[in-house]
């Protein structure tokens, strides 16, 4: 719920600076931010994992502005063809760089 109610503040924020229908994306990647956060964050207290959330929201970036969110066929659904991925490369970012740092943080 507090993730929800976190996207919601960004997407509210971003409606003031940006386009509006980029502020939608920009709630989305938050949600997917802070649940790849929630997923790993047994990890928070080493600094390369907050580097590779920082990449995986770079790398969302192309998404968010290139994507018609104000488009009437981009639904709930639709949607879900942007956060789905968002979360994958977030996760993606987080996975490699432990692989890279830390090899013995993953719980068995």
């Amino acid at each position: 719920m507090l993730i929800v109610i976190v996207a919601i503040f960004v997407s509210d924020l971003a409606k003031h600076h940006v386009k509006a229908n980029a502020a939608v994306g920009a709630g989305a990647c938050t949600i997917v931010l802070l649940a790849v956060a929630r997923v790993r964050w047994d990890l928070k207290r080493k600094w390369w994992f907050w580097v590779a959330l920082c990449v995986g929201s770079a790398l969302q970036l192309p998404l968010i502005f290139l994507m018609p969110w104000s488009d009437r066929y981009i639904t709930g659904i639709g949607a879900m063809a942007f956060v789905i991925p968002g979360f994958l490369m977030a996760l993606g970012c987080v996975f490699i760089t432990e692989r890279l740092f830390a090899n013995g943080t993953r719980p068995k």
